[in-house]
């Protein structure tokens, strides 16, 4: 099974090698990282690993919680690896312009899937509920975009998101019938 492990990692020589030893001594296979966010301290690195089952899993998870300086901040199914959000967003994108996916499809799926949100609805914005750090509420027209997920979105997510929507709402602008 392959699974997405968020971790803040502190930023210093040999952090990143203590988080992937513990992986590997878990039996766990590394296929990709994603720095998702970077301070002077810390960073927030997604890594795509591939266990055999959730007993081998919850084993790696056990080793990552005990690498010194380091916070497991999720860990849950992957949804591909960090470079597949490059082709996810060209192949989302050219739904939207040839009308193979209405506007509404195109943002909740394209968003939804590259935050990797639990849910992706569209409401009326003043149905919207408040944003909080682990709801994201992106307004466009008289809607908004309501992003959730059980951890928070960083504030370079939240950034990237934003430029996502005007990006796809130009899309959807320029479509030809």
């Amino acid at each position: 099974m392959e699974v997405v492990v968020r971790c803040s990692v502190p930023d210093r020589p040999g952090a990143l090698a203590a988080l992937a030893g513990a992986i590997g001594q878990a039996g766990g296979d590394i296929q990709a990282v994603d720095v998702v966010e970077q301070s002077g301290r810390e960073a927030l690195d997604d890594l795509v690993v591939v266990v055999d089952d959730a007993t081998q899993l919850a084993a790696l998870l056990d080793r990552v919680r005990e690498v010194p300086g380091l916070t497991l901040v999720h860990a849950g199914p992957s949804r591909g690896h960090p470079g597949d959000a490059v082709t996810r967003l060209a192949v989302g994108l050219e739904a939207v312009l040839n009308g193979a996916m209405t506007l509404d499809s195109g943002v909740q799926t394209l968003l939804g899937g590259l935050l990797r949100a639990s849910s992706a609805e569209i409401v009326a914005a003043d149905r919207a509920p408040g944003g909080t750090d682990k709801r994201l509420v992106l307004p466009f027209d008289d809607r908004a975009l309501v992003l959730s997920r059980d951890y928070r979105f960083t504030s370079t997510e939240r950034e990237r998101a934003q430029a996502l929507l005007r990006v796809a709402l130009e899309a959807a602008g320029t479509r030809t019938p």
